[in-house]
């Protein structure tokens, strides 16, 4: 009983000043649009007889890489931006 006591008069000492006002924050899910969540297949291995044949699967898997690249990044620069609301 006395522990009782005592704590309340705890809690009513630091009840001194002006009373808080306290902000509602509402977070906001961030919408990201499915076209940035995939990525292009990788393309199909040739059966290469020619160097430039080679040359073109090699420039098609920098392409769907640097599509994928640009994705994650949209992506990673969506969930950097805070979204609070107040």
């Amino acid at each position: 009983m006395i522990r009782l006591i005592l704590m309340c008069c705890l809690i009513t000492g630091c009840t001194v000043g002006k009373p808080v006002t306290i902000t509602k924050i509402k977070l906001v899910q961030p919408v990201i649009p499915t076209a940035l969540l995939t990525c292009p297949g990788s393309p199909v291995v040739p059966v290469a007889t020619r160097q430039s044949q080679v040359a073109e699967y090699i420039a098609a898997l920098w392409r769907a890489h640097a599509i994928c690249f640009d994705h994650l990044a949209a992506v990673r620069q969506t969930l950097q931006v805070p979204f609070a609301t107040h």
